[in-house]
């Protein structure tokens, strides 16, 4: 497990390094919906996206609801759960 970092954006998540900040990869004119970190967790039915924390450069928590989601559909996994 690697833990990484993402913003969502108008619904559509950016996925990152760890060694990257938040607020260097998007500038503050974006519609920051929720950021965090997140890991993809190897289970017996299959990979699970974890989302967790909060960027403090951003002043913005993650949703992990909704970001788990999110970064599932997108990176083409069956389901966050």
């Amino acid at each position: 497990m690697e833990l990484k970092k993402y913003i969502i954006v108008n619904g559509m998540p950016i996925l990152f390094p760890t060694d990257l900040i938040h607020a260097n990869v998007v500038g503050p004119n974006h519609n920051i919906d929720s950021a965090g970190f997140f890991l993809i967790i190897k289970e017996k039915t299959g990979p699970r996206v974890l989302c967790m924390g909060e960027s403090s450069s951003l002043s913005i928590s993650s949703n992990p609801d909704i970001d788990q989601d999110l970064i599932a559909n997108y990176l083409e996994l069956e389901e966050s759960f």
